[in-house]
């Protein structure tokens, strides 16, 4: 059972506890790893200047690395202090989920609106006090004063802080790296190495002083962690250039000129935002399943005829693939972590096991998942390797449905070796799975428009992980499974088997889309023309509209 499944919510860069985000770096080269080893960071220093390297060793180690992992697993337990039921639960982290999907609309933001004539670090600056003040309240504040509402606001202020932090530095390192590309992976590996270093002392910290301290405790530690990248941000470590208002409007009048771009942005902001006013306002499970139902018709059908079709194919499968990922991580956590009062049959599996133990394994597979990618996966073609991996994830997502079920104990299996066997060659899988979107999403960016086109793509996956998760909320109040962490509710995860079997089929469905919506190419191919720099060439609203819709030359 892998850790995505044993619901650590997402690490550095918005995906869950081991699993990888569409911002995790790929697993740099020997070479790379060499420079970025003994002697490299003078190389680096000497390339790129010591203000990028502690700038990325502000935003990347310490915020995207450690404090996200730190103060992300507690999120679950502070729910399950105030006995939210489950299906509440994945709500309220669908909410906080939000601000990865809101990544296009920030980066727009910067871009169109600079402050003061900078475009990057008002924003980061901003961002970050919200956050802090955020992590002020849930650690400083007395648990009872704060209401739901509340505490999930916080949580959503300091995921979007995590966010634009991560969104701005990453356009800093690529515009840097498109300057020197041949020191390009040995940065990249100064930025992996010191993210997972942060998130492995994170993971392997959080467990112990939950459960040594509170669930509050971590918030009040991360604070200085997150807090040192003001220093940097406010001398400039950037090196930002003020623009001059000529200068903005030239930027200004580019930007706009691509308007399908800026008009989907638009659409993932207003899609974002409703769900988050929802989410915190309306206790409705139904509510918010359908409204993320119709936001997902509306961004699947704004992609499909604003983008060129290979692009709109490949963003409908894995925005359809995430979605029909149901979640049931909210009863899954009951399951797990409820005592012998609670739920005499469950596992009771301690805080530090749950967090700490279960998170580093996972990590740790994580890495072997990308080793083995590069050795033996990299050179498959696109569709040949999601069918694999999907087929494979499937099978191994029966894991969830036998110790759901309860069969791991009637035969003879005990339930802590159980889910560490299958959470090491689950994670191992996931990298496979992910690995090839990282790619051909990389490969689908024209030239010129790569961040804005990523963060696009990207925002569409990550909107599918919330709607997975309001769907999957609705799924188990269907099969009325809803723990609150109360004594005697064995009742309650009766039915959880099935819920868990219906996520676990739903997803392969999409192995049929492969064959109609995924290219059948290598990974090493180039799927659009060469230097060609539209990303709405042959749209459907082109074609609609015929010579009308053609761009003015």
């Amino acid at each position: 059972m892998s850790a995505s499944r044993l619901d650590l919510e997402r690490p550095p860069g918005g995906s869950e506890v081991g699993k990888p985000s569409e911002n995790t770096p790929l697993l740099p080269d020997k070479a790379a790893l060499g420079k970025a080893g003994a002697g490299g960071l003078a190389v680096l220093t000497e390339q790129f200047g010591h203000k990028l390297l502690i700038m990325l060793f502000a935003s990347q180690h310490l915020m995207k690395g450690f404090a996200f992992s730190f103060t992300t697993p507690p999120q679950q337990f502070l729910y399950a202090s105030r006995q939210v039921s489950a299906p509440q639960i994945q709500i309220y982290q669908g909410v906080t989920q939000l601000p990865w999907a809101m990544k296009p609309m920030i980066g727009l933001a910067s871009d169109v609106f600079p402050c003061f004539g900078f475009h990057k670090m008002p924003y980061m600056v901003f961002a970050t006090l919200l956050g802090l003040f955020a992590c002020i309240m849930v650690g400083c504040l007395p648990l009872e004063a704060m209401s739901i509402e509340t505490l999930v606001a916080c949580f959503f202020l300091i995921a979007l802080m995590y966010s634009t932090a991560d969104l701005l530095t990453e356009a800093k390192y690529a515009e840097k790296m498109q300057s020197k590309p041949a020191y390009g992976p040995s940065l990249m590996s100064y930025v992996w190495g010191g993210l997972n270093t942060g998130a492995l002392i994170a993971t392997a910290l959080v467990g112990p002083v939950m459960t040594g301290w509170s669930y509050q405790v971590p918030f009040v530690l991360a604070i200085l962690p997150i807090g040192f990248i003001l220093g940097p941000l406010l001398a400039n470590f950037l090196e930002e250039r003020v623009q001059s208002k000529e200068e903005q409007a030239v930027t200004r009048s580019a930007i706009f000129a691509q308007y399908e771009v800026c008009f989907l942005c638009l659409v993932m902001f207003v899609g974002t935002v409703s769900l988050a006013f929802i989410g915190i306002l309306f206790q409705s499970v139904a509510l918010n399943a359908v409204a993320s139902l119709v936001v997902a018709v509306v961004v699947l059908i704004s992609f499909s005829v604003l983008l060129r079709p290979m692009i709109a194919r490949v963003n409908a499968f894995f925005l359809v693939q995430t979605s029909l990922g149901l979640s049931v991580q909210g009863a899954s956590f009951y399951f797990f972590t409820d005592g012998p009062l609670e739920y005499p049959e469950g596992p009771h599996f301690s805080t530090s096991f749950y967090i700490s133990v279960l998170g580093l394994v996972s990590l740790g597979c994580s890495l072997v998942g990308i080793y083995t990618y590069q050795r033996c996966a990299s050179r498959c073609s696109y569709r040949n390797l999601l069918i694999a991996a999907n087929v494979l994830s499937s099978v191994l997502n029966v894991a969830d449905v036998l110790m759901f079920a309860r069969l791991n104990v009637r035969l003879g299996i005990p339930d802590h070796f159980f889910v560490l066997g299958t959470g090491a060659f689950a994670s191992v899988i996931d990298q496979w799975m992910w690995m090839p979107g990282v790619v051909i999403t990389s490969q689908l960016c024209p030239p010129g428009m790569e961040a804005t086109m990523y963060a696009l793509l990207a925002g569409c996956h990550n909107l599918g992980n919330t709607i997975a998760s309001n769907c999957g909320a609705w799924l188990l109040e269907f099969l009325e499974c809803q723990p609150t962490g109360g004594p005697g509710e064995t009742q309650q995860f009766s039915r959880l088997w099935l819920a868990s079997l219906i996520a676990t089929m739903l997803p392969a469905l999409t192995v049929f889309l492969t064959f109609v919506l995924i290219p059948d190419a290598k990974q090493t191919d180039k799927l659009l023309p060469e230097g060609d720099r539209d990303a709405t060439s042959g749209s459907l609203l082109r074609r609609w509209l015929g010579p009308l819709g053609e761009p003015a030359v």
